[in-house]
């Protein structure tokens, strides 16, 4: 799941909002807002990120194949991180962007980044709209370092009571 994730925001991330950022004429009265942010987000975690998870999963199994894995945690951990990267990025870094960019075209780029742009009571609305999304990536980021944990301190107790059987056997 989390390597198909790292696809989709290959795609949406690194290709569509790195394509909305970079031409020329875009980069002239984009570079530097929260488009910016739209693109780093969608590529540098939505990919990376999910791919260094996926990979890391890949190592827990290969360390212990013969571990019977509680799925329901890491089902969490994977729809919450992406579903909530998913909602940063359209409740507030996008709108936020955008905003910024008209701003930017119509008033001039020293105008988006103004505190008095920035401060209005619908910039700051958009910010905090972020929460939502930054709550649910949260949660998911706990389920999949309670899976993680849980996985290895769970074998850690079965060794040692393997051990203890073997040492009690012997004597």
């Amino acid at each position: 799941m989390f390597l198909a994730a790292v696809g989709f925001w290959n795609f949406l991330g690194a290709g569509i909002f790195g394509f909305m950022i970079n031409p020329p004429i875009a980069l002239y009265y984009m570079q530097g807002l929260n488009t910016t942010a739209v693109h780093a987000h969608g590529a540098l975690y939505g990919v990376y990120g999910t791919l260094g998870l996926g990979l890391m999963l890949f190592c827990l199994r290969a360390m212990q194949p013969e571990v019977i894995w509680k799925h329901r945690p890491i089902w969490l951990a994977f729809w919450a991180i992406n579903i909530g990267l998913m909602l940063e990025i359209l409740l507030s870094l996008l709108p936020v962007g955008l905003l910024q960019t008209y701003q930017s075209v119509s008033a001039g780029y020293w105008s988006a980044r103004s505190p008095e742009f920035l401060q209005t009571e619908l910039m700051q609305t958009l910010r905090w709209m972020r929460m939502i999304g930054d709550t649910i990536f949260a949660v998911g980021a706990i389920a999949f370092v309670y899976f993680a944990l849980n996985l290895m301190l769970r074998q850690r107790v079965a060794r040692v009571a393997v051990r203890t059987d073997i040492t009690a056997e012997t004597v």
